[in-house]
């Protein structure tokens, strides 16, 4: 019999029950999940070649350890030139120069991430009238 902290008696279904127990042993094997994980990070510190204390460990090699633990890899930064070569037809303009001027003001790049994107230039060639 379980009884609330205010004496109420509380009735439990057997669902329930199992349900508050796999709950628990979820909870007690994430516990062994994470001394596992503890043991193999020392276990890899500890079986590098140290010289007065010191070592050096290569991005290469802790990236191996986190995929080895199911973590995610250390990433770094890229900056890279990159080139779009587009079509744009139907586009209504008063002459080729205007055209020209308005296609290069419409055309936007956006990149989806938190990196910087600079544009250099929108170059417009081939115009031609349809």
């Amino acid at each position: 019999m379980i009884h609330s902290t205010t004496g109420e008696e509380i009735t439990y279904t057997e669902a329930e029950v199992q349900g508050f127990i796999r709950k628990a042993k979820a909870f007690t094997d994430g516990i062994e999940s994470i001394e596992q994980l503890r043991l193999k990070v020392r276990d890899y510190f500890n079986e590098l070649d140290y010289s007065d204390g010191e070592t050096t460990v290569h991005r290469d090699s802790i990236n191996e350890l986190l995929i080895s633990i199911g973590a995610e890899r250390i990433r770094t930064k890229w900056t890279a030139r990159v080139t779009i070569e587009a079509t744009v037809s139907g586009y209504i303009a008063e002459d080729e120069d205007d055209a020209i001027d308005c296609i290069q003001n419409d055309i936007e790049v956006n990149i989806g991430s938190s990196a910087d994107l600079q544009i250099d230039g929108i170059d417009v060639t081939d115009v031609e009238e349809e």
